[in-house]
């Protein structure tokens, strides 16, 4: 039954299969489709960050209250924060409730509008940091949730540099990153998602087809999507590259950051993409 389905949706799409992308993308391709700005996906994202017993799109609970009690004890109390890819406002919140004043950012229009709604004494901009960095002084920006290994190198050198300029006088930036222990917990396969009633990535029935390529030279996997639905196909690649610490601190000392610490067992074990992450704080001297 599951087969026949499938059919039925190839032919549906007619000529459209011959679209569907089967190579290895180049390095840090941009597809025009991007699962947090999709009108549908975005949504959906949402609520994945609302779900507080999953790690799917932010952290649990509990998980989330460790890496904010982690970032209060690097951080003077009072002070200007900038939240890097705030999502619906998860840690800008309670940063908020500790007396910090916060501007938050996020190019998922869902989840800026959520986050205006649950608090309008927060500063939320609906836009993408990379290409309109925020125009203030802050005394720490953070970045939540591997973000940091979704850019090509020439776009992270960019945002170090905005950020490195945009902090204060000893001010902080606190981001985690996948290590190296990422290449023995993700697989590279191909895969496939049939779902008849519509699902996370379309409202309608859709087949998603999944593979994932690693780029070891460069420390990158990529995981490319083939959506399937309506008579469309979306594509799809979302990137993350890895670090060790040796080159990480080089990577922010070349921009300017003087202090740099590595910081390992946050969490708790998990089930993120990878339970190897590490927090990284790096001061401006």
């Amino acid at each position: 039954m599951k087969t026949l389905a499938i059919l039925i949706i190839f032919a549906s799409l007619q000529y459209s299969i011959m679209i569907i992308k089967d190579k290895k993308p180049d390095l840090f391709e941009k597809t025009e489709c991007n699962i947090w700005t999709d009108p549908y996906i975005q949504k959906q994202m949402l609520k994945e960050h609302l779900n507080f017993s999953s790690d799917a799109a932010s952290r649990k609970k509990e998980s989330i209250q460790k890496i904010t009690d982690f970032i209060l004890k690097n951080t003077c109390a009072g002070g200007n924060l900038l939240d890097l890819g705030c999502g619906p406002g998860l840690y800008t919140s309670i940063f908020h409730d500790k007396g910090y004043t916060v501007t938050g950012i996020d190019f998922n229009k869902a989840s800026i509008e959520y986050a205006k709604q649950e608090n309008q004494d927060i500063n939320y901009i609906l836009g993408d940091y990379i290409e309109s960095y925020p125009e203030d002084k802050f005394d720490t920006a953070i970045m939540i949730y591997c973000d940091f290994g979704t850019f090509s190198d020439a776009d992270r050198d960019k945002l170090l540099r905005d950020i490195f300029h945009s902090l204060s006088k000893g001010g902080k930036f606190i981001f985690d990153i996948f290590t190296e222990e990422l290449t023995q917990s993700k697989q590279v396969p191909k895969d496939w998602d049939y779902a008849p009633t519509g699902g996370f990535w379309s409202e309608n029935e859709y087949l998603l087809l999944v593979q994932t390529f690693h780029y070891p030279e460069n420390k990158a996997f990529a995981e490319q999507y083939n959506l399937l639905s309506d008579d469309k196909v979306k594509h799809f690649v979302v990137w993350n590259r890895y670090y060790n610490e040796q080159e990480i601190t080089e990577v922010l000392k070349t921009v300017g950051f003087g202090n740099v610490t590595i910081h390992k067992n946050i969490t708790n074990t998990n089930n993120f993409t990878s339970g190897n992450e590490i927090f990284v704080v790096a001061e401006k001297d």
